[in-house]
C-alpha cells in the first residue's frame, strides 16, 4: 500500500466491479501485476478506530489479496473543498481507476472534477442517492445494526433518555439515532416512555470539544445511553467522564472505554458486545437481540429507515 503524506468495505463492491475489468481494458491505469489502482482520501487519522481505520482496513484486505492496489491520503474532517478537488485530481491524474472520498462533504468537490474524468470512477459518502455515470454516493446500513444496539440501550437505561451524536443531519445519521431508539422500545420498562435527544454538532472529527460539550449537556439532560455518527472518538470520551454507556461506532470501540462501551456497530456486521456488560444486559434483552439479528439478516424483519428522502 502507498500513502501520501501522512483511505474499504462500504465501497468494496464497486471496486470489485473496477476490478473485474481485464489488464488489456485498463491500460496504464492497472499495476504491473494488473492489480486496478484505487485511492481512498479519509477525514480524519488511519487509526481512529473508527470511521477512517475501518475503511482503511477494508481496502487493505483487498490490497493484500491482490485485487487492487491502493494509496491512501490522509485528511482531516476540516479539508476545503480546494483541496479535496486537488488531491482527487492528482490521484486521477496519477493513473487510479477509484478515487474514494470518505466523507460526505467530500461530495461537491469531487462532482467539480467528474466531467474532467470520464473514464474514473469515483466514490463518497453521502447517502443521498447522488448517482453519474462515473460516481457512486455510497450509503452505510448502520441503522440496522443500531436497532439491535437500541435493544440492548433499552434493558440498560434508568431514565429511559437515549441520545444521539453526529456530525451533521444527513440521512444515514438520522437513521441511525432514530433506529437506536426504536430498538430501545422493545426492551425499556418505564416508567414513562423512551425519549430521544439528538445533538448534530456542525462537524466531524475536527468538532472534539463541541460534541464533548454535547455530551455533558445530554447528560444533564438524564440521557445515559448513547450512539454516536462520525463523531465517535469524543463522544466516547465524553461518556466515560460522565459515567454513561455509549455504542462504539464502525469498528469495535471497546479499547476506549471498556467499563462504558456496551456494543459497537462494526462495518463487517459481526456481533460485537463488550463482554463486561454480560451480566448487566438481561437475558430476555439478549434473547431479543438475537432473534431481531437473525430476522434482519434473513429480511424476516425489515427496520425502518427514518433518515428522511
Amino acid at each position: 500500500m502507498k500513502k501520501l503524506g501522512t483511505a474499504v468495505a462500504a465501497a468494496a463492491a464497486v471496486v470489485v466491479t473496477v476490478a473485474g475489468c481485464s489488464s488489456s481494458d485498463s491500460g496504464g491505469d492497472a499495476s504491473g501485476d494488473g492489480a486496478i489502482k484505487v485511492a481512498v482520501i479519509t477525514s480524519g487519522p488511519v487509526n481512529d478506530l473508527g470511521w477512517n481505520q475501518g475503511m482503511v482496513e477494508g481496502a487493505q484486505k483487498l490490497d493484500d489479496e491482490g485485487l487492487i492496489d491502493l494509496t491512501v491520503v490522509q485528511q482531516d474532517s476540516g479539508a476545503t473543498s480546494d483541496q479535496i478537488a486537488q488531491i482527487a485530481t492528482d490521484l486521477a491524474e496519477d493513473g487510479n481507476r477509484l478515487i474514494v472520498g470518505h466523507s460526505f462533504n467530500y461530495g461537491e468537490p469531487i462532482k467539480n472534477i467528474l466531467a474532467d474524468y470520464p473514464d474514473v470512477l469515483f466514490a463518497y459518502a453521502g447517502g443521498f442517492g447522488d448517482i453519474t455515470e462515473n460516481m457512486a454516493d455510497y450509503s452505510q446500513p448502520f441503522y440496522e445494526a443500531s436497532f439491535l444496539t437500541g435493544i440492548l440501550a433499552g434493558s440498560l437505561t434508568e431514565t429511559g433518555i437515549l441520545a444521539g451524536t453526529a456530525g451533521f443531519e444527513i440521512p444515514v445519521c438520522k437513521a441511525q439515532i432514530e433506529s437506536f431508539a426504536d430498538g430501545a422500545k422493545l426492551t425499556y420498562k418505564g416508567p414513562g416512555e423512551i425519549t430521544l435527544k439528538p445533538a448534530y454538532i456542525g462537524g466531524w472529527s475536527d468538532a472534539a470539544a463541541q460534541t464533548l460539550e454535547a455530551v455533558n449537556a445530554l447528560v444533564d439532560q438524564g440521557a445515559d445511553q448513547f450512539t454516536s455518527c462520525g463523531v465517535d472518538a469524543a463522544t466516547v470520551e465524553g461518556a466515560e467522564q460522565r459515567g454513561v454507556d455509549v455504542v462504539g461506532y464502525a469498528m469495535d470501540q471497546t479499547p476506549l472505554a471498556p467499563d462504558n462501551v456496551v456494543s459497537s456497530i462494526v462495518w463487517n456486521l459481526d456481533v460485537v458486545i463488550n463482554p463486561a456488560f454480560a451480566d448487566k444486559i438481561s437475558p430476555e434483552a439478549m434473547a431479543l437481540f438475537e432473534e431481531y439479528r437473525e430476522k434482519i439478516m434473513s429480511g424476516e424483519y425489515v427496520v425502518e429507515y427514518k433518515g428522511g428522502d
